[in-house]
């Protein structure tokens, strides 16, 4: 065999030998991140705020990849029901080391009452989700009317009465879920009693109030849909 054919197998091998290590050496870069945390974080306990108030939101991001990656880090805001409220957006820089943690913020201005849902989100690029949290959007921010004057009909703590069939909703305000209680058929029955817990807030024309009633139920109703059992037993004189 010639040195020419000789070199040219050699070649030959060496050129295949890389294209089987090309893949490999390829498949050790993993560009991975996660979210640590975040905040606000607790669906049962939100971000309460008044119109004009802001809200800091914040998430810390951690690279689990063996690459240091210029993450982009983002978070969106919808409104109850609504289409995109708001997105913020980061770029990680410098770029996060592997085993590295870093907290991003953003300071949120809400102008407009209403329930809020939010999900924060780390992105490999423009197209390429690594991780979201929550998974699915959640309502973190609650954002309630201007309080009723100071004549409010009702102190907190006070025992009221339902005066007619009355509707019981999650939150304030015509576009909340009525509450899903066994002891609740779809409406409270006449004469039922409670205790007032949080109010007065003002949404779609209504004043409400967050009544914990005795049998077991707890939500928000309309002010002219209960009335005061003091009143009633002439303790306090009625509103006038």
């Amino acid at each position: 065999m010639g040195m020419g054919k000789v070199r040219k197998r050699k070649a030959m091998v060496v050129l295949l030998a890389l294209l089987g290590i090309a893949p490999l050496l390829a498949g050790c870069a993993r560009i991975e991140a996660t979210i640590r945390s975040y905040s606000p974080n607790d669906p049962e306990n939100p971000a309460q705020v008044e119109p004009g108030d802001t809200v800091t939101l914040s998430v810390t991001v951690a690279n689990t990849g063996n690459r240091a990656r210029a993450f982009i880090v983002r978070a969106a805001i919808w409104s109850k029901g609504g289409p995109l409220e708001k997105k913020y957006e980061t770029v990680l820089d410098p770029p996060l080391k592997p085993g590295e943690e870093r907290t991003v913020s953003w300071t949120h201005t809400v102008n407009r009452e209403g329930e809020y849902s939010v999900q924060f989100s780390v992105w490999k690029d423009e197209d390429t989700p690594l991780a979201q949290a929550p998974q699915t959007a959640q309502r973190l921010i609650v954002v309630a009317g201007e309080p009723a004057p100071a004549s409010a009909r009702f102190a907190l703590g006070e025992r009221v009465r339902v005066m007619q069939n009355l509707n019981v909703r999650e939150g304030p305000g015509l576009d909340q879920p009525e509450i899903t209680d066994p002891a609740y058929p779809g409406y409270l029955p006449e004469g039922s009693l409670g205790n007032v817990l949080e109010g007065p807030v003002q949404a779609d024309g209504y004043t409400w109030w967050k009544v914990k009633f005795d049998r077991g139920v707890t939500g928000w109703c309309v002010d002219d849909g209960i009335e005061s059992l003091d009143v009633l037993l002439g303790k306090k004189p009625a509103s006038p």
